[in-house]
């Protein structure tokens, strides 16, 4: 009576035992239902991914913004000038005059100096001077603008020589802000900074590289590139121009691991190129006891004629030549990777149910064992 009840209960749990408790499906399951919807599924195999290259470094549909032109050397609106005055002989800053004096005689040619007060550069880009008069300087190199005040200072000093300094302001700067060590406006130079060079100066991003989202603008067009994926021969590496904007904004990149694998979590991407064989391993891999070796999927939306279409692609570990094309095989942000449960392993705890009812002993009763 005992085993013949014991085979009533256990012919009742066999009945359920497609319902009994698990982490995910098996392989069976999954492929069991794919007709049931437009799910494409494609095998990963070496063909596959031949046509599957890995994504390029600047992981980026939009196109490179270009270079902006080479930064000039002329005077902008918001620069200050300093100019100092040299005369030799009789001249303007001459102590005792600038001319011989009839009582007094001639005076000893002699030489001297003056500093004139900083000016910076108004909106109107005009300058004035004494003794010279208004001089038009925005767009005037500080070359140029020697020279000038030299040619208008004959016939007014003997010998007279000018020398101009230029200290650079806002008009010539970039502003970083966002996810940057230090935010704020960078002065760009007659050297050409880039992209890169720009995030440098200002210290990198506060988080990883793999993590961060680097979003140029300039006048009024807008690019994204992925911080670790830029490099610095890229051609988004673009040559930057005064007001151009730089935001660093944080981005996880993420894939989600279910199923019969050790770590069953979210994980971030570490590096801008992701391969299957590296996030199987990130994962811990399938579990010994529990997956199915032939059963990893990956799901995610593909762009199709009409639209997103649902993929399945589907790896089994016990092919050799799975782990070369999984080397080939990228994986993208919100991918979902489903290592199956092994069939098996609903006997296994069909077993483990049915000692927890009855008894071992029974239970190898009902087995047969």
């Amino acid at each position: 009576m005992r085993v013949s009840a014991a085979l009533l209960m256990a012919a009742a749990l066999l009945g359920g035992c497609t319902t009994m408790p698990s982490s995910g499906p098996t392989a069976t399951q999954v492929e069991g239902r794919l007709n049931m919807g437009n799910v494409v599924v494609r095998d990963i195999t070496p063909a596959l991914v031949s046509g599957m290259e890995l994504p390029p470094n600047v992981a980026t549909a939009s196109a490179s913004l270009g270079d902006a032109p080479p930064a000039w050397d002329g005077i902008a609106v918001g620069d200050t000038i300093s100019i100092s005055i040299f005369e030799m002989g009789y001249g303007l800053f001459t102590p005792g005059g600038s001319t011989p004096d009839a009582l007094t005689g001639p005076v000893a040619p002699r030489a001297s100096g003056r500093n004139l007060p900083p000016i910076i550069v108004s909106e109107s880009g005009i300058i004035d001077l004494p003794y010279i008069g208004s001089l038009r300087v925005n767009g005037v190199t500080p070359a140029g603008l020697t020279q000038e005040i030299e040619r208008r200072l004959r016939g007014k000093s003997q010998f007279a020589q000018a020398l101009v300094t230029l200290e650079r302001g806002n008009a010539r700067s970039i502003i970083l802000s966002g996810d940057v060590k230090q935010p704020g406006r960078l002065l760009l130079t007659a050297s050409g900074e880039r992209l890169l060079d720009a995030v440098a100066l200002a210290g990198g991003p506060s988080g990883r590289s793999a993590d961060t989202i680097l979003r140029i603008s300039r006048d009024g067009v807008t690019r994204d590139y992925r911080l670790d994926a830029l490099r610095p021969d890229d051609a988004a590496n673009v040559r930057l121009g005064a007001g151009d904007r730089i935001e660093l904004v944080r981005s996880v990149r993420t894939f989600t691991v279910l199923g019969a694998a050790k770590t069953v979590s979210e994980i971030a991407f570490d590096s801008d190129r992701l391969t299957l064989i590296e996030a199987i391993s990130r994962s811990g891999g399938p579990t010994d006891d529990k997956a199915d070796p032939t059963g990893v999927f990956i799901f995610r939306y593909e762009p199709g004629p009409d639209g997103d279409v649902p993929v399945i692609y589907r790896l089994n570990l016990l092919e050799p030549q799975s782990y070369f094309a999984a080397q080939r095989f990228a994986m993208r942000e919100k991918d979902v990777m489903l290592i199956a449960n092994a069939r098996s392993n609903q006997l296994g705890k069909f077993i483990q149910m049915l000692n927890g009812l009855t008894s071992p002993v029974v239970t190898m009763d009902v087995l047969g064992l």
